[in-house]
């Protein structure tokens, strides 16, 4: 069992007065009853997280944390490790499909360095303080006990931060380069799963490094089994890493202060898993933004008892299928906001 102790913070409610004034006013929307579908149960979602009937657009905040992994040694990667901090560097610039997607939802961005062997220099980042890269999981535990209560600690504050700033939803998001590996490990730890139920391409890695993949994830399991049995945050330690640590903590920050969250792909979601894991309470304020087409986000999103608001074959992280879904979020708030009631329009209802 982990040495590593950490108070798990109170979960906020829901507002139900909110959520189910909403959707009243969706049964008197000029419309039939239930014909707008999802984009009516997310309208009242929005209400409920953020205590407002008629929430209007919801103010977004992506936060983006980034981080190297020491397992990458073991060939589980497609990209050299040097990505990672590149990418840091393109979101910055604001060249990369997240930050695209971002801005057209009318997100705003920040980037957390995690535990990056390179970062860019001149890129705002909010330095974590990790290691870089964090070290082998399938050799031993990829972080430290104190590591990992700081990672927590960080992703708890940067929700604290967001809710200061007025923010209504955070999205999580992520870079690292070998990241699906932690990942895939994560899920199988919380699931009960083998790593033949958990292993996809990653980034694409071809059928033999598929197959090396697959053997460093069974390795990593059988390393680490005995020790994490029943404990999300010794599983989190040992098998997770810098980015999926901090997320964590966002995850639990988010709930703390009463935020709403958009699931991203297999790493965000594995690792707002193991926040769900500690505070149970969590799950009414997350959804799920997209299905990944990596084996073990389906695990991970059954776990979790969420529905993917879309479905488009999409595998590139970064939060780009939760920015994705916020169109639809943003959609849905502005029906919700903008319809006139039967009575309003002066049309017979039903």
């Amino acid at each position: 069992m982990s040495n590593t102790t950490i108070s798990i913070p109170a979960m906020r409610s829901l507002d139900v007065a909110a959520r189910d004034a909403a959707q009243e006013r969706q049964g008197q929307l000029l419309k039939p009853p239930g014909s707008l579908g999802r984009l009516e149960e997310v309208a009242a979602w929005v209400a409920g997280v953020t205590g407002r009937a008629r929430p209007g657009i919801p103010r977004t905040r992506v936060v983006i944390a980034a981080a190297d992994h020491g397992v990458v040694d073991e060939g589980v990667s497609a990209f050299p490790q040097e990505v990672t901090g590149q990418m840091l560097g393109a979101f910055g610039a604001g060249w990369a499909a997240i930050t695209v997607l971002a801005e057209h939802a009318g997100a705003d961005v920040v980037l957390v360095d995690a535990g990056v062997i390179a970062p860019p220099e001149g890129v705002a980042s909010v330095d974590v303080g990790l290691p870089a890269p964090s070290r082998n999981l399938a050799l031993e535990p990829a972080l430290a006990d104190d590591e990992v209560r700081s990672a927590l600690r960080a992703g708890r504050q940067l929700a604290a931060a967001a809710a200061s700033d007025g923010v209504d939803l955070l999205i999580a998001g992520e870079m690292g380069i070998g990241n699906t590996t932690p990942a895939a490990c994560l899920t199988a730890a919380l699931c009960g799963l083998e790593a033949d139920a958990v292993v996809g391409r990653g980034t694409g890695v071809d059928d033999s490094g598929l197959q090396r993949k697959r053997e460093v994830i069974a390795r990593a399991l059988d390393l680490h089994r005995s020790a994490i049995a029943g404990d999300p945050l010794e599983a989190l330690r040992r098998l997770g890493g810098g980015e999926l640590a901090v997320l964590t903590g966002l995850a639990l920050g988010a709930g703390e202060h009463g935020l709403g969250l958009i699931c991203d792909g297999v790493i965000a979601t594995a690792a707002i898993a193991v926040a769900a894991e500690l505070a149970p309470e969590l799950k009414p304020r997350l959804l799920a933004g997209h299905r990944s087409v990596e084996p073990a986000h389906e695990h991970l999103l059954s776990r979790l008892g969420l529905r993917p608001l879309v479905e488009l074959d999409l595998r590139l992280g970064e939060g780009s299928g939760a920015a994705t879904a916020l169109l639809l979020v943003n959609a849905a708030c502005r029906l919700h906001d903008g319809m006139a009631t039967f009575a309003e329009a002066g049309v017979a209802g039903s």
